[in-house]
C-alpha cells in the first residue's frame, strides 16, 4: 500500500448509525485505547521484543510510541492524531515510520483476510492474535448499526464494519480448530485478582465453573459482577452434552442483549438497504445459552450463541428470505408467503453490488 505522506499519522472515522449525529462515549473511547494498544503491539515487533500475557510495555517504549489525538473536526467524529514520540531516542522517527506502516498494512490485510500478508507482517503468532483481537475490538459491535474507518493518509480507508468480527473469528482458527471451541453463558459469582481466574454459574445444570481471564477485562468484570457473562474456549462436556470444565479459555465478554440496529446487508452481488430505521431486540433462550432474533412478518426467526455469531445467522437468512419471498412472483407464493414478501418490499430496498 502506498506510504502516508506523514508516516507517523492516522485518522479514525465513525460513521453513527442509520447515518445519525451520536455514538456512544463507551464506543469512542475504546477505540482510542485500543488503537493505542495495536501501535505498542507493533512497536513490540520493530524493538524486537515478545508479548506476554500482560502487555506491559517498559516506560521508554510507552514514551516513544505515544498516540496523541488533535479535536475531531466539527460536524464530524473523524478523530486525527499521530505518534508521538516523548522519548530522548533520536532514533524513534524512523522506527515509528516503520510501526505504523506494518499498523496500516496490518489493519488492511485483517480485514480482506489475507493471511499470508498477515504473518509477513508479523510473524510472530502471539503479537499476531493479539493485534487480531484488537481489531475486532476496533470494529463496530454486531447490531449496532455504525461503520468505522481507518485513514493513513494516502489512499482508500480500511472500512470495519459490523461483520469484520465473524470474518477475523474465522481466520483466527481452521475450522477443526474451530469445532472445539464454544461459548458458555452464565451469571459471574467470583473473581480471584490474584489468580486471575472467575467462577460462573451455568444455569441449566446449577453447575460453578471455573477458567482463568486476561488481566485486560478486569474492568469489565467489575461492572458486569453477578451479571451475565460469556466465556468462549475449549469446553469439556459431560455425558449428557453439558460443559463441565471450561481450558484454554480464548474471549471472555459480557452479554450485549442491545437492541439490533439494522443496516445494509450484503450478499455476493445484491445488497439490501432499510427503507427506515429498523431495530430488533434480541432475547436470551429459557436456558440462557442462546441470544434469538425473531420478527414474524419477514418469517425471521434466527439465533447463536454469541452476538456476533446472531449477526451471521441474521445476515444470511434476511438474505435467503429476500430471495425466496421479495424476489418471486405472487403466483408461485401461497397467501402467508405474499404477506411476508409485500413487507420485506415495504421495509428493504435491493441495491446493485456491481
Amino acid at each position: 500500500m502506498p506510504d502516508s505522506p506523514h508516516p507517523d499519522e492516522l485518522t479514525f472515522k465513525i460513521h453513527p448509525a442509520g447515518g445519525g449525529s451520536e455514538v456512544p462515549a463507551a464506543m469512542l473511547v475504546q477505540s482510542l485505547t485500543t488503537l493505542q494498544e495495536l501501535i505498542h503491539l507493533f512497536a513490540l515487533q520493530e524493538e524486537g521484543r515478545t508479548v506476554r500475557q500482560r502487555l506491559r510495555l517498559p516506560a521508554e517504549l510507552v514514551n516513544k510510541y505515544v498516540l496523541c489525538c488533535r479535536p475531531p473536526v466539527t460536524g464530524s467524529f473523524a478523530v486525527g492524531g499521530r505518534v508521538a514520540n516523548l522519548s530522548e531516542d533520536l532514533l524513534a522517527p524512523g522506527k515509528i515510520a516503520s510501526v505504523m506502516r506494518v499498523f496500516h498494512g496490518f489493519n488492511r490485510a485483517a480485514v480482506q483476510g489475507d493471511l499470508d500478508e498477515l504473518v509477513k507482517l508479523v510473524p510472530d503468532s502471539r503479537i499476531r492474535a493479539r493485534a487480531l483481537s484488537c481489531v475486532v475490538s476496533l470494529s463496530p459491535p454486531a447490531g449496532s448499526g455504525h461503520r468505522c474507518e481507518l485513514f493513513n493518509g494516502a489512499g482508500p480507508g480500511v472500512v470495519l464494519d459490523e461483520a469484520v468480527a465473524v470474518r477475523l473469528g474465522k481466520l483466527l482458527q481452521s475450522a477443526e480448530e474451530r469445532a472445539e471451541i464454544q461459548t458458555v453463558t452464565g451469571r459471574l459469582e467470583a473473581i480471584s485478582f490474584s489468580e486471575r481466574k472467575l467462577t460462573i454459574n451455568y444455569a441449566p445444570k446449577g453447575r460453578w465453573l471455573e477458567c482463568s481471564y486476561d488481566e485486560s477485562i478486569e474492568p469489565m468484570l467489575l461492572e458486569n459482577r453477578r451479571d451475565l457473562i460469556q466465556v468462549t474456549g475449549r469446553v469439556i462436556m459431560d455425558d449428557e452434552n453439558h460443559p463441565k470444565k471450561i481450558v484454554e479459555v480464548e474471549q471472555v465478554r459480557d452479554l450485549d442483549l442491545s437492541p439490533f440496529v439494522l443496516g445494509e446487508f450484503k450478499a455476493t452481488n445484491f445488497g439490501l438497504k432499510p427503507q427506515r430505521h429498523l431495530q430488533l431486540q434480541p432475547v436470551l433462550s429459557e436456558n440462557q445459552q442462546l441470544v434469538c432474533l425473531d420478527h414474524a412478518s419477514w418469517g425471521l426467526d434466527v439465533f447463536a450463541a454469541t452476538r456476533s455469531q446472531l449477526f451471521e445467522e441474521l445476515t444470511e437468512q434476511l438474505l435467503m428470505l429476500w430471495i425466496e419471498y421479495a424476489r418471486e412472483t405472487d403466483d408461485l407464493l401461497s397467501q402467508p408467503a405474499i404477506q411476508v414478501k409485500r413487507q420485506l418490499l415495504a421495509d428493504w430496498q435491493e441495491v446493485s453490488l456491481a
